[in-house]
């Protein structure tokens, strides 16, 4: 019954898992917010989701863009930023790819063929030499803005949304591309159609445009260093590690009436037990790589139709060394004075974990000696918060790891 050939749940991957936890305000934000007023022509700001490695913001977008696309709204191909990419380029192809998937449109096809010269001009500008990655045209920008505008338009015209999204947006490190970026998709945010209502009125209606940005939580930074009106154009959501109660109501098809799976007899529904629930959400402390990576070692340590407790034991025992190399992962590269700093604030109970408190644990005299630590481990790293003279960790997993006992 059983196999990993059908198992539901999915670590390590951008796509969307069957098994979904959390998120409900940002879906919610897109369904009941976002759409509805830009389909209607009032103005909503860009999205920008930030969050630590792991915390699933490729996952939420391409969550949104699929239930936009359920909805038959217009979902370019996801724009996957790589270190020192041309952007302009990717966000080209994303919308020539599109473009080409529309060209049996009769109505769009009329206006297929000036758009993609316009794209050309992205990619290829006058001249015939390739746009620099430090140094996008001026004629790139006015170009990309025609494009996304009259896409929008087109969107518009069938009452469907235009949605782009741009993934790992922090590694665009070079601050001219980043700020004629978001200054591109500001201004077509904020532009505007013209149309006479049934009353007679003219009116200037925002364009169905959504605009999906996705990154690390220093993205602020690189935006305020570019000098782009980032936070006047888009709504940051700053994703936290998922709760119980999250992970509780993802496994609650198996709590209930159970996980349906095809076999060769037909269907059949996959429960799992009380404690064995229990086990994963503890185990996967609010990190939706680990929830799934969880999930998929008690799924594949048996065949039946019950999930047992023994079964989710030997499951994670056979995923955990790759629990422990993601968890070591993040803590690559640090010196040995950030790791003594990080381990000593684990070993702190929450409420007196100060600057103070994890400067005397490793022997220093006061927090003023090791704040260019802790600013490093918070603004470069992303392991801590540093709030109101207190130290909190981003991860509950590299917590756990370093106060011991887990995984």
């Amino acid at each position: 019954m059983r196999s990993p050939s059908n198992n539901p749940f999915l670590p390590g991957s951008d796509r969307v898992p069957e098994i979904w936890a959390g998120r409900s305000p940002e879906i919610a934000d897109f369904r009941d917010v976002l759409r509805p007023r830009r389909v209607n022509g009032l103005y909503e700001r860009g999205r920008a989701v930030l969050g630590e490695f792991g915390i699933g913001k490729s996952a939420l977008i391409n969550r949104i863009a699929a239930d936009a696309a359920d909805l038959g709204d217009w979902v370019p191909s996801r724009v996957r930023v790589a270190v020192d990419a041309d952007v302009f380029d990717l966000v080209a192809r994303s919308l020539q790819g599109f473009l080409e998937t529309r060209r049996t449109d009769a109505r769009v096809a009329r206006s297929t063929d000036g758009m993609l010269r316009r794209i050309e001009e992205i990619r290829l500008p006058v001249g015939g030499v390739r746009i620099r990655a430090d140094q996008p045209t001026p004629n790139a920008y006015r170009a990309l803005f025609d494009v996304i505008v009259e896409l929008a338009s087109l969107a518009g015209e069938e009452g469907r949304l235009l949605l782009i999204r741009v993934d790992e947006i922090q590694n665009i490190a070079r601050p001219g591309p980043l700020s004629q970026l978001l200054t591109v998709f500001g201004d077509a945010l904020e532009a505007t159609r013209h149309r006479r209502d049934v009353a007679g009125i003219d009116r200037e209606d925002a364009l169905p445009l959504a605009v999906y940005l996705s990154g690390l939580p220093d993205f602020h930074r690189h935006a305020a260093e570019a000098g782009a009106t980032f936070s006047r154009r888009f709504r940051t959501a700053e994703l936290d590690p998922l709760s119980p109660m999250d992970l509780r109501e993802a496994l609650s098809p198996f709590t209930g009436e159970g996980w349906r799976v095809l076999t060769d007899d037909g269907t059949a529904r996959v429960v799992m037990e009380g404690h064995a629930v229990d086990d994963l959400i503890a185990r996967s402390l609010g990190d939706p790589f680990l929830f799934q990576l969880a999930g998929e070692g008690a799924w594949n340590a048996g065949t039946g139709e019950v999930i047992t407790r023994e079964e989710s034991d030997r499951g994670w025992h056979s995923v955990r060394r790759e629990v422990e190399r993601y968890v070591r992962s993040r803590l690559d590269g640090l010196t040995d004075l950030q790791m003594s700093v990080l381990t000593a604030a684990a070993g702190l109970d929450e409420n007196h974990r100060t600057g103070a408190a994890v400067a005397a644990a490793v022997g220093r005299s006061s927090s003023a000696q090791i704040a260019s630590t802790t600013r490093s481990l918070d603004v470069e790293h992303h392991l801590i918060r540093r709030q109101a003279g207190r130290i909190a960790f981003r991860s509950p997993a590299v917590e756990a790891h370093l106060a011991g006992g887990w995984p």
